[in-house]
Order: structure tokens, then sequence, then C-alpha cells
């Protein structure tokens, strides 16, 4: 008689093969039941320390955005910009975030509806090679929950298969909120102003320059220049009014700040997109809680001065053909 060759023809090699096979089954069964309930729990809990911003944002669906990282968070007050635009305004800057996220987010808002303003408030490391660029991708998982966006997977799985992977567990894309979502879901109300932090009156502390100014060279980043340039020219294929703001500093810009600016000047005449530059705006730093931070009181103060002085540039750029025509009837 022959001897059998196969591996698979001993009946406790087949019985640990489906053991092997029911344990993966059961664990993915798992992994979609639990995943399932918390992603329920985070689509209905926008409130708390950690609250769902993003999840906001898509379901409130308001006509103007303002886009960037701590300091649109910090900077622009809704009501207050509502209030002399007679539009409704969400502030979707986010801390520790820079322009990846700020893309990404933007193609997500685009995938669910089209508002009618968008605007960029933008960093001088928006575009330039940082140290670390892997980094800026990881502060990405706070996207993880809509990683069925395709700017949002290409941008977390940087298009490795091992990467996208992961995210094919559902547990896996909330792995690190889990707890603040359940804390969120049960939290009581807090007072937010339609994605803008209030901070209120703050001490100045002298401490956190722009990137740049800490980096040793400044060179251009060409993958995040592409990602700038797609962040207006996709806004403005869907007819939505595209426009980019370097709000306030607490003193003169460094030299390498300016260079960057210089750069972002020639962009937006490239790319059509109307620029308000507030670098020569210096307010006092008792408005400021850093360098580059207003406080609450800034804010209402630059809040005030950008609402005007946005719908005086949203009218030239109207007549002279740069911004989506429906604005004619909105400012």
């Amino acid at each position: 008689m022959k001897a059998s060759l196969s591996i698979f023809s001993s009946k406790p090699v087949m019985f640990f093969l489906a053991k092997v096979a029911l344990f993966l089954l059961l664990l993915l069964t798992l992994d979609y039941a639990v995943g399932s309930v918390v992603e329920g729990m985070y689509k209905r809990s926008p409130w708390g320390p950690n609250w769902t911003k993003e999840n906001w944002l898509l379901d409130q669906q308001p006509d103007f955005i303002v886009f960037g990282s701590s300091r649109s968070l910090r900077h622009y007050v809704p009501s207050i910009i509502a209030e002399e635009l007679e539009l409704s305004i969400f502030n979707a800057g986010q801390n520790g975030q820079y322009l990846l996220y700020s893309y990404a987010l933007e193609q997500l808002v685009l995938e669910h509806y089209t508002p009618k303003v968008i605007v960029l408030d933008i960093l001088p490391s928006f575009i330039i090679k940082l140290e670390n660029p892997r980094e800026e991708f990881e502060r990405l998982s706070a996207l993880s929950p809509f990683i069925y966006n395709s700017a949002v997977r290409q941008l977390l799985t940087r298009q490795e298969f091992f990467e996208g992977l992961k995210y094919q567990s559902k547990m896996f894309r909330f792995n690190s909120r889990i707890l603040s979502i359940m804390d969120n879901f049960f939290a009581r109300r807090i007072t937010v102003d339609n994605g803008y932090e209030i901070v209120g009156d703050l001490r100045y502390h002298d401490r956190n320059p722009f990137i740049v100014d800490v980096l040793k060279t400044i060179e251009i980043d060409s993958f995040k220049l592409n990602l700038f340039r797609q962040f207006f020219s996709t806004a403005q294929e869907k007819g939505v009014a595209a426009f980019a703001v370097f709000s306030p500093v607490s003193e003169p810009v460094s030299a390498p700040v300016q260079q960057t600016l210089a750069i972002y000047r020639t962009l937006f005449r490239e790319l059509n997109v109307p620029f308000l530059d507030f670098s020569a705006d210096i307010y006092a730093k008792d408005l400021f809680s850093d360098l580059i931070h207003l406080d609450g009181e800034g804010a209402a103060v630059f809040s005030r001065e950008f609402a005007r002085r946005f719908a005086q540039l949203s009218k030239d750029a109207y007549n002279q053909g740069k911004a989506c025509r429906s604005l004619k009837q909105t400012l």
C-alpha cells in the first residue's frame, strides 16, 4: 500500500484546521458585531471632551466651512461670522492636524454634499517637507471611521497592502477611541459654537512658533503640494467658492514664513484662489495665548474683521470671475 503524501489526509489535522476556521469565523463575527455597535455610538455622540466633530459637520451640512489646523480651530468664531455674512458657518479646524487632514476631510464633505464656500486657513508648513513625514499620516487615524471614502483610505493606508488589511477590521478603526466614544455617548452636552473651541481670555506665553521657524532647511514637498492644488481645484470643479487665509500673528513673521507666503501667493494666482493675508496685521499680544494662537477675545476681534474683509474680497473676486457665481446672491 502506498503511503499518502497529503498533509490533509489525517483526521487530527483536518479537525485542527476546522477549529482554526471556526475560531477565525467567530473572531470576524465578533469584530463586525462589536465594531458596528461602537460605530453606531460614534455617529450618535458628537458631545464631550473628544466629540466627533466630523460627524457633526457631515450631518449639519453648513454653507460655509473653515478648514485648517489649531489656528483655524482657535481663530474663527462661527456665530460672529454668521451674523456678519448671514450664512451657516462651521469651524472644521483641528488641533495637531495639517494639510493631509484638511484635504481628506474636504473630500469626505464633497462626497456628502456641496457647500457654498470653503476657506483654508494656511500654515507655512502645509507644503513643506517635515523632519518626520510619517507623523502627519499617522495623525490621520482620527478619520479612520471614514475609511470608506477613497481619499481618506488612500492617505490612511498609503496604498500599502498590510496597512489596508488592518483597516478591514471594524474594531481597528476605533481601537484607540472606544473609551472616549463611550464617555461622550453618556456625557452631558458641552458648549461648542459650530466647531469652534471656546478658550476664553488667556495669559500670553512666548512659545509655539511656526514649524518652518525651527527647520534647518525649507524644502517643498511635491506630494503635499499636489494635494494643496487638489484641495482648491476639486472644490472649484464642483462650483464651490474656495478661498485661502493666513490669519494674524503676534509679531512680524520671520524670513522662512515670508518665503513660504511668497510661494503661496504665486500658487493662488495660478489657481485663481482669492487670498486674505493677515500676515501684516500684528494684533496685540494680550489677544494671543502664544506666538501664533489667538485667545477667545482675539478670536472675536479677528472674526469680525475677517467677515468684513471676506465679504469685500468675495465681491471683488466675483466681479473678476474668480469666485463661484452663487456668491452674488449670497454676499
